[in-house]
Formats: structure tokens, sequence, C-alpha cells
């Protein structure tokens, strides 16, 4: 896609935009048998089978991978996406290739939708990241993004945050990235990209992503506008991650976001960070319990009981991704705070400024942080590593 072709689709789509007002709403998924959901707010199971029933041209999808059990809550989205290129919808998707084993029944599934096609993203030629990235464009005029896999245990058996919106300054930039992920995958070749002017857009929202060698020189890398935001931390910093880490490789210190919290911190922001327990007897720990040393600075680890059923892997867990400053800023993506998930990774982050979706995340992380399932990470005490597969 050419500069002039965005720049051409992009002012049909403001333009559109002014005639009928964009929409951006967040979506919840939550473990079943918990207390956590929100209200207010809808699931993404109900979004994403009503944006497909809704398609009518196409629907683009980038997914970490798919994995469906019978009679999930994943079976309805599968079966739009049957309907849908049924009816003529055409269906395109991009899976990492490093998960196509975890469903190949699922995997399969997609592959026979009529019309469709299914692409694998493989990164291992030119760096150690992975398509990491969950969202999907309908219609070139509504997408989907957040922490939500395409997996059913995402929809209703992990703490998960997401949005649906209308709104062109997203849909277009995700349509662009999907369509050089797409051409990659289809050629294995780094496109070139070229450094553009950035298009002058209406203040408020902000597209970024990951890795630098694989986005647009206008969309700025997500790492840069976490720490900018971070550093514009007035009175309050709210982070919820699967997994946060300062280090990197082989035991290499990475300090750019842990550096950023800390100096919150000190200037006399609170800072509070939500991790999952999946962190507990990993090499992380100890970084983390020495963040919990620094004063105005606030570690709790999450912990979902089993469900009834009995174990179920990879799932009873916080997974959400997102940062919520001042209660007035929100940046919601699908990046967990470690380098690789910024430099190697495709990944997908979207920055609210001055937006009535960051008192919503505020009001979701204060909800979990004042939950039974929350606890104050303890410096001094040893913690057993929780099981997960």
């Amino acid at each position: 896609m050419s500069p002039r072709s965005l720049l051409l689709i992009l002012a049909t789509c403001l333009t559109l935009g002014a005639q009928t007002p964009a929409t951006t709403q967040l979506v919840q998924s939550i473990p079943v048998e918990t207390d956590l959901a929100d209200p207010a707010l809808a699931f993404a199971k109900d979004a994403w089978v009503a944006m497909i029933r809704g398609a009518k041209v196409s629907v683009d999808a980038a997914e970490f991978y798919v994995t469906n059990r019978p009679g999930s809550a994943l079976e309805p989205v599968l079966a739009e996406l049957e309907k849908a290129g049924a009816r003529g919808v055409k269906v395109r998707f991009l899976l990492s290739a490093k998960m196509l084993d975890q469903d190949a029944v699922s995997v399969a599934r997609l592959r026979r939708i009529p019309g469709a096609e299914v692409r694998s993203f493989d990164l291992s030629a030119v760096s150690r990241g992975i398509l990491h990235a969950k969202y999907f464009v309908v219609d070139g005029r509504e997408a989907a993004l957040g922490s939500q896999n395409f997996d059913w245990r995402a929809l209703e058996q992990i703490h998960e945050l997401g949005v649906r919106t209308t709104d062109p300054r997203i849909v277009v930039r995700l349509a662009e990235l999907f369509t050089i992920d797409w051409a990659f995958a289809g050629s294995g070749k780094l496109p070139e990209l070229p450094g553009r002017p950035a298009l002058t857009l209406r203040p408020g929202v902000e597209l970024v992503a990951s890795p630098p060698f694989l986005t647009p020189k206008d969309i700025r890398p997500a790492i840069d506008a976490l720490v900018e935001l971070i550093g514009q931390a007035k009175e309050s910093i709210r982070v919820q991650l699967l997994t946060y880490s300062p280090v990197a490789g082989q035991e290499r210190y990475w300090p750019v976001l842990d550096n950023a919290l800390r100096a919150a911190a000190v200037r006399g922001v609170k800072v509070r960070l939500l991790v999952s327990d999946w962190v507990l007897g990993g090499r992380a720990l100890p970084h983390l319990k020495a963040l919990t040393l620094i004063p105005n600075l606030e570690v709790k680890v999450v912990s979902i009981p089993e469900a009834k059923e009995g174990h179920i892997p990879y799932a009873r867990t916080v997974h959400s991704k997102y940062l919520v400053v001042d209660r007035m800023h929100l940046v919601l993506g699908t990046s967990n705070w470690e380098e690789s998930y910024f430099a190697d990774s495709r990944n997908v982050e979207l920055v609210f400024r001055d937006s009535p979706l960051a008192a919503e995340a505020t009001r979701i992380h204060d909800r979990l942080w004042n939950s039974r399932y929350a606890f104050p990470l303890d410096p001094a005490k040893a913690y057993e590593k929780r099981k997960v597969d």
C-alpha cells in the first residue's frame, strides 16, 4: 500500500468519521466463578460475534494463535467466521509460526472457510520475535484489539481487557500494519519502510507498535510512548500485566521501564503494579521484590483459584496489559513489559490521552487491586512457582 493510498484512505475515513461519530469501548473477559466483571462493560466474546456477524466485505485478523474447545465461548466466533466466508466475506488470518501446533484442528477449520487464506508469520530469520499482536479489522471500518488471544480461555477463563472501535485513527493504522505483515508472511522478506511525513490527526489517540524494524517510520515505537507517558505522570500510575521483567537475554539487565517507574515513585507519584502469579518463582521475582522497597511503589500479585472443573492449562490468570496515568491517560495493548516484546516481536498498543476510557480502566484496576485475589508482594517471603501448564 503506497503512502498516497494510505493518505486517501485516511482522508476518506476522517470524512466519514466527521459524519458518523467514532466509538471506542473497552471490552472485558473475566474468569468464570469470579466476581471481577465490571457491570458497565461489554464482554469481548459478545463484541467479537457482533462484529463478525456484521462483516460485509472483509475480516483481516492477526493473532498469536487459535485454540478452541467444543462448547466454549470461542465456538460462536468461529461459527460467525464460517458464515461470513459462506456469504462472500474475504477472510485473511495471520498466525504466529511458532504456535501453529497449539490446535491444528482449529487452524484447519480456518483454512476450510470458503475463500479464506491463512498465512504463517515467522520472524525467526530476522529476530527472536513472534507475532504477539491480537487484533482484527472488519470491512476496514471497525477493529478489535487487546490482550485477548484467539483462544477460548481468553474469553472465559482469563482476566483480559481490549477495545472495540470504529475510530479511523486506529482502524486505518491497524489495516496498514496488517498489510505490511501479510506481505511479509507471504514473501519472508522485510518490506522497505521509507520515511513519511507524520500525518496530521486529531489529538487524543495514537497507535504505537513494535518492533521498529517492521513498523512505518511515522508510527512511534511503543516503548517510547510508554516511557514518555510515565515520565509525565503527576499523581498516579496504575499498571496491570501478565509478566514484568527488567531481565533480558542471558541475565542482561534491561532497565528502561524499571527506571521510569522508579523515577516516577521518587518524585512522589503513587505507583501500583499488578502482575499475575506466573511471576512467582521466575527470574524477575527478585527485581519485583526490590520495587516494593521504594517509597510510593506498591506491587501486588493476582492469583485466581482453579476452576471447579479442575486445572486448565495456561488459564485462571490475569493477562490484561495496560497503563493508566493520573486517571486521565490510558495505554492498552498486547505487550508484556519485557524487552523482547518491544524490540523483537510484533505488538500494538493504543494511547488514549484525556479519555474517559482511562477512568474506566482505573475502575477495573482498583476493583482487582482491592479484590480477594490480589496480595502484596512480600520482599522477605519465598514463593513457590505456580503450576501453569
